[in-house]
């Protein structure tokens, strides 16, 4: 990781080769929680591959620790011989160990901070509501193309979260770019959008 102390939210953060846009840091700024710059993307059936492994793998995974989602993932997955069943998590462990696939509140907390919210919004509701975008706060778009600018893609797709019901259904962060709304929904492994993409979190 690069030296350097004094972090900022927005900053780009270089950890071991791999570039990512800050978006919580403590009182120091000396630690925080950053998003890959890069995504994956264009890869059918992301999250998993492979319907028969719903009934063997972990059931209901946490809506606030991605990292520890991700381990349980990543170990039963190698413990069956199957991480290429799970290409966003086999993507997300080429990385390195510390990277993670984000928690639902762990998303939630990033797409706060992309819409320059000055409080966290409460998402408890479990209604999918359809939020439109503000065109008259564009911090969004700051975000954005400091997201390109460091070589990486805009946060314009929907995004996959590590968290899992306890019916089986995925947590996602949906965009709809023609109606510039977003929301977040309770996807089947076997529905997922060919437009979600993969984002990894790391904590530093």
């Amino acid at each position: 990781m690069s030296q350097q102390s004094n972090f900022q939210c927005g900053d780009i953060i270089d950890i071991n080769g791999t570039k990512a846009i800050i978006y919580k840091v403590d009182e120091l700024g000396l630690h925080g929680v950053a998003m890959s710059v890069k995504c994956l993307r264009g890869i059918k059936d992301m999250w998993c591959r492979d319907n028969h492994l719903d009934k063997t793998m972990p059931s209901t995974l946490s809506e606030y620790d991605g990292m520890e989602n991700t381990r349980q993932i990543i170990a039963f997955a190698k413990r069956n011989g199957v991480l290429q069943k799970f290409p966003v998590f086999e993507w997300c462990n080429k990385l390195g160990e510390q990277w993670y696939i984000p928690s639902k509140k762990e998303l939630e907390d990033f797409v706060n901070f992309w819409l320059g919210n000055e409080q966290t919004l409460d998402w408890d509701s479990e209604e999918e509501i359809e939020n439109e975008i503000d065109e008259n706060q564009p911090y969004y778009k700051k975000i954005n193309k400091t997201l390109i600018d460091a070589g990486g893609v805009p946060f314009i797709n929907g995004v996959f979260t590590s968290t899992v019901t306890a019916d089986g259904k995925v947590y996602v962060f949906w965009f709809n770019r023609q109606k510039n709304t977003w929301s977040f929904k309770k996807e089947s492994k076997a529905n997922l959008s060919k437009y979600l993409v993969g984002r990894a979190f790391i904590r530093f």
